[in-house]
C-alpha cells in the first residue's frame, strides 16, 4: 500500500468558530483542506451559549471594551492585540450577520444586549443560549465548498516542520494508517484542553493536541499557566458538568451560599458580574465554609416565560434533572473551561514558525492576558482568524515558485506505514482519571507552591505506568489524547511554579496577592 499524500493549498486542522472563519475568507481565492478530529461540527464552539461582545450600541465606547479587557486580563493583555480586538469587532459582526447569523433582537428590530461578567455595560449580542452554534452554522454555509475538502474522524499527531518552516501534518485516520497532507500554509485551530481537568465544560475531544504537536514543532507558547475556570456549571450528581451561562447572571440570577445567603457583594464590588476568576475562588471559598461541593444559582425572580425565551437550552437541560430555573435554585460549582495561554502569534496570527498559523483556543493572541473577559472569545475566533487568512493569502501570493524543493527530501523520505493499534482501554482510564483528579487538586482554581511540585511528580509518575503499559507506543485515541494530556500538564505545571505573583486565573497561596503591573 502506498503511503497516502495529500496537497493543498491551505491546511486547516480544526473546525470551530476560528478555524471556518479562516476557512470561509481564504477559500474564495485557494483550494483548502480541512481534518477534524471527530465530526466536522463538533468542536467548543457549538457550545458555547453566552454570547460575543462588541461595541455596537451608541452607549457603550471603544474605550470601556479596552478597559473591561485590560481590567479583566489583570496587567498581562497586550494592549495592541486588545485594540486590533475591540475596533475590528463591528466589522466582524456585520461580516456574521450578512452570512446569515440572526442575533436576538427587540421589538423595533434593534440588536439585543446582555452584559456578562468583568463588562462595565450589555454589550454581548446572542442568539437565545446556542450563539456559539449559530455562528458555526452560518460559517459553515459561508465556505466555498467547491474550493474546500473536508477529513474528518482523523487526528492529527504531528506538524510537519523543516528549518522552521511549516509544510503539513501528519495524522491517523480510524484503521490507524499514517497519511500525511502538506501545503502552502497551515492554520492550526484544535481548540482547548478542558479534559486536564475532572470536572470541565468542554467536550471530550478537547485534549490539548493542538498545544502539544506546537511545543513539540518548537514553537513559542506563553502564558500556558493561566487556565480560566467558569463559576457555574450544574453541579448534580448523575447530571454531566453542564455549562449555565455567565449571561444567566448577566440578566439578574444571584449565587447563594448553603444558607440561602447572597455572597457575592462580600467578595468584589461587581458582586455575581465580577470577573470569572473573582466569583470562582469566591465560591470556592464559600463551599469550603459550608463543607458542600456546590452553590446555588438563584433565577426565581424572573417568570417562566422570560426563562424560557431567553435561556431555551439550558431551561431544558435542566427540566431533564427536574428543575426549572425560575421554580428552583440551581446548585452549581466552577469547572475548567477556557485556556487563556498557547501558542504565541502576532497579530495576523502568525506563529514562531514559518508558515503556521493559530487561531482559536489553541493561540495566544495576547488579548487575554492572565483571565478571559466574558464573550471575548468568540470575538478573538473570528477577528484573528479572518487576519490570519488575508496574511495567509498574501504569503501564498508571493511565495517564490520553487519554494517546495527543498522540503522534496523530506517527502521522498517518508514510508508508508499503519501504526499499532494496541488498547488497554480499562488501565487508560484509569490513568486518564488520575490525571484529571490530580490536576484538579494541584493545579486548580486555588495553587501552592508544595502543591504543584506534588502535583508534578504525580503526573510524572503517571507518564512512567503509561509507558510501562505501551501507552506511548499505541495509536488508540484514548492513548493519544492521554499522551497530549500528560505532556501538556508537564508545560503548565513549570509555568505555574515559575510564575511568582498572582495574577488573574493563576492564583498562589504562597505568592504574593495582586498583580502590580505588567509582571
Amino acid at each position: 500500500m502506498k503511503n497516502k499524500i495529500t496537497v493543498s493549498d491551505v491546511l486547516i486542522v480544526g473546525s470551530g468558530a476560528a478555524g471556518l472563519m479562516f476557512a470561509a475568507h481564504i477559500s474564495k481565492y485557494h483550494n483548502v483542506h480541512l481534518i477534524t478530529k471527530d465530526t466536522a461540527t463538533e468542536s467548543n464552539t457549538r457550545y458555547a451559549q453566552g454570547g460575543i461582545a462588541a461595541v455596537l450600541s451608541i452607549d457603550d465606547s471603544y474605550s470601556k471594551h479596552i478597559e473591561d479587557t485590560l481590567n479583566a486580563g489583570d496587567g498581562l493583555c497586550d494592549v495592541e492585540s486588545v485594540n486590533v480586538l475591540v475596533k475590528e469587532a463591528p466589522a466582524r459582526i456585520f461580516d456574521l450577520i450578512c452570512m446569515g447569523v440572526d442575533f436576538d433582537r427587540l421589538t423595533d428590530n434593534a440588536l439585543q444586549f446582555t452584559r456578562e461578567g468583568g463588562h462595565s455595560g450589555r454589550r454581548v449580542i446572542h442568539v437565545g443560549d446556542m450563539t456559539g452554534q449559530a455562528i458555526e452554522s452560518a460559517l459553515w454555509d459561508s465556505v466555498r465548498k467547491e474550493n474546500l475538502k473536508i477529513s474528518d474522524h482523523r487526528m492529527v499527531t504531528r506538524l510537519l516542520v523543516k528549518k522552521n518552516v511549516c509544510y503539513g501534518v501528519e495524522s491517523l485516520d480510524r484503521d490507524g494508517f499514517v497519511h500525511h497532507f502538506y501545503a502552502k500554509s497551515v492554520f492550526l485551530a484544535t481548540g482547548g484542553a478542558g479534559q486536564l481537568f475532572s470536572k470541565t465544560t468542554n467536550p471530550e475531544i478537547a485534549t490539548g493536541d493542538g498545544f502539544v504537536m506546537a511545543i513539540e514543532a518548537g514553537a513559542e507558547m506563553k502564558n500556558m499557566e493561566f487556565i480560566q475556570f467558569h463559576p457555574t456549571a450544574l453541579a448534580l450528581a448523575g447530571a454531566p458538568c453542564f455549562l449555565i451561562s455567565e449571561a444567566v447572571r448577566g440578566e439578574g440570577a444571584i449565587l447563594r451560599n448553603s444558607q440561602g445567603n447572597r455572597f457575592m457583594q462580600d467578595y468584589h464590588e461587581m458582586a455575581e458580574l465580577a470577573p470569572r476568576d473573582i466569583v470562582s475562588r469566591a465560591i470556592v471559598s464559600e463551599m469550603e465554609k459550608s463543607s458542600e461541593d456546590h452553590v446555588f444559582l438563584d433565577m426565581t425572580a424572573k417568570s417562566h416565560d422570560f426563562v424560557e425565551s431567553r435561556f431555551p437550552t439550558i431551561t431544558r437541560t435542566l427540566r431533564e434533572y427536574g428543575m426549572h430555573p425560575a421554580d428552583n435554585l440551581i446548585p452549581v460549582a466552577p469547572a475548567a473551561h477556557y485556556m487563556c495561554g498557547g501558542v504565541k502569534t502576532d497579530i495576523d496570527g502568525r506563529t514562531t514558525i514559518q508558515g503556521l498559523y493559530a487561531g482559536g483556543e489553541v493561540a495566544c493572541t495576547g488579548v487575554h492576558g492572565a483571565n478571559r473577559l466574558a464573550s471575548n472569545s468568540l470575538l478573538e475566533s473570528v477577528v484573528f482568524a479572518y487576519r490570519a487568512a488575508v496574511n495567509a493569502d498574501r504569503r501564498i501570493r508571493y511565495l517564490p515558485s520553487d519554494w517546495w524543493e527543498n522540503l522534496k527530501p523530506v517527502v521522498e523520505q517518508t514510508p508508508s506505514q499503519r501504526t499499532d493499534q494496541k488498547e488497554n482501554t480499562q488501565q487508560l482510564s484509569g490513568l486518564m482519571q488520575m490525571l484529571q483528579e490530580t490536576n484538579w487538586r494541584y493545579c486548580g482554581i486555588i495553587r501552592s507552591d508544595q502543591g504543584l511540585c506534588e502535583g508534578l511528580d504525580r503526573i510524572n509518575d503517571i507518564e512512567k505506568r503509561f509507558r510501562a503499559i505501551g501507552g506511548h507506543e499505541s495509536s488508540h485515541v484514548k492513548a493519544l489524547a492521554l499522551a497530549n494530556l500528560i505532556r501538556l500538564s508537564q508545560n503548565i505545571y513549570p509555568a505555574a511554579i515559575t510564575r511568582r505573583v498572582n495574577a488573574g486565573t493563576h492564583f498562589n497561596t504562597d505568592c504574593v496577592e495582586q498583580n502590580p503591573g505588567n509582571i
